[in-house]
């Protein structure tokens, strides 16, 4: 095959109705996708700015990334962890909390509780928290660990979102470039479609009596002649 030929190959098959359906399918789940994505975000913004939660959460769940080595090992400086609110609290339990007069919320290990509260205290310290902590200012207990998912988001926040915005950029244009490819291939397959088609009987059977006619007409004619040239 030559390289002509391939190439021609290659070009029929991703403009081919199959692969356009599939293309169009997956580029739906995409914009599905990418949809719940910017709703997820816009409601995080919504609760951190308008209703001025101290954590932004979705659902009774929310995200931190640790800062600090005050839960080594369990918690190592990067990861992100998964918080979920509940009324259920127990020794063991690893809860996140915000004390008043604090803009960044704790996130320690339950070791004893009191009639004023919970003992914490984080695992990598020598003593435990100076105040107990009640239950009105706790965010959530922790239900999972992400190891170092916290250093992308990070690295997200701090420069990053302007290659995802560019990446979501290109995507767009693309797009917009391919959608009218796909039309056009589209448009050409259904003509060739029609072209296949059988022709209208009607019209099949009007063109050989059409045929007929036009050849008594020159059959006459060519008497004609000859009668003239008789009588000459």
């Amino acid at each position: 095959m030559t390289e002509k030929g391939f190439v021609s190959k290659i070009k029929a098959i991703f403009t081919s109705r199959p692969f356009i359906i599939i293309k169009k399918v997956l580029w739906g789940i995409v914009l599905t996708i990418f949809g719940a994505l910017v709703a997820l975000v816009a409601w995080l913004a919504i609760d951190k700015f308008i209703l001025q939660s101290p954590v932004p959460s979705a659902f009774g769940y929310a995200t931190l990334i640790v800062d600090t080595g005050s839960m080594e090992s369990e918690l190592m400086i990067g990861d992100m962890i998964l918080i979920k609110k509940t009324d259920d609290y127990k020794i063991g339990d690893i809860i996140t909390y915000l004390h008043e007069g604090d803009t960044i919320p704790t996130t320690h290990r339950i070791i004893n509780y009191t009639d004023d509260g919970f003992v914490t205290k984080g695992d990598n310290n020598n003593t435990k928290d100076t105040e107990d902590v009640t239950p009105d200012i706790i965010i959530g207990e922790v239900i999972h660990v992400f190891p170092k998912v916290g250093v992308f988001a990070t690295w997200v926040q701090e420069e990053g979102w302007l290659y995802i915005v560019a990446c979501l950029a290109i995507i767009a244009l693309g797009s917009f470039i391919i959608k009218p490819e796909e039309n056009q291939a589209e448009e050409k397959q259904e003509n060739n479609e029609e072209n296949n088609e059988p022709k209208d009987e009607n019209i099949d059977d009007n063109t050989p009596a059409a045929t007929e006619e036009e050849q008594e007409n020159t059959n006459q004619e060519t008497n004609n002649d000859n009668t003239e040239n008789t009588n000459k």
